[in-house]
């Protein structure tokens, strides 16, 4: 993990957890500098803007706290970017991997396609998890044909 602060803000980043889809590359290019180092600049927007494109990150690689003294409103700084989101957020959804099997998606959940139509509704779905499936996000039990490419 590697920490960003200033008085009003400290932004953490996970890079083993990031993606890369490039979401606070696009929405603060100011302040999230892939030629620059460091690459996060808190310096260059306003804490509320920082804490706005944090909680927009779909990989939860980013994150924020706010320090003693911070002059920002606490009540903004309590999305799913917190660092303490989990902690007075429970989780809802359990994720449970299988080896040489689907993922197991257990709680209230909702799948949808990349424009946002919902794909299915449901408390428990199975997700494919080796890329195979003809029927894929959901798995269709390619994975027995050849588990080993599963791993």
């Amino acid at each position: 993990m590697k920490t960003y602060r200033n008085e009003n803000i400290i932004v953490y980043w996970y890079p083993e957890l990031c993606a890369h889809p490039g979401t606070c590359l696009r929405l603060l290019p100011n302040v999230f500098r892939l030629d620059s180092r460091p690459w996060v600049d808190v310096n260059a927007a306003e804490p509320e803007e920082i804490i706005r494109a944090i909680d927009r990150c779909p990989s939860g690689a980013l994150r924020y706290s706010l320090p003693e003294g911070s002059r920002v409103d606490p009540s903004l700084a309590g999305g799913v970017g917190s660092l303490g989101y989990e902690d007075s957020h429970p989780a809802a959804v359990r994720i449970r991997t299988v080896k040489n099997g689907p993922m197991y998606v257990e709680g209230p959940a909702e799948v949808t396609d990349y424009t946002g139509n919902v794909l299915k509704r449901g408390s428990v779905l199975a997700l494919c998890s080796c890329g195979r499936s003809k029927n894929f996000p959901f798995c269709d039990g390619t994975h027995r044909k050849s588990p080993d490419r599963c791993e």
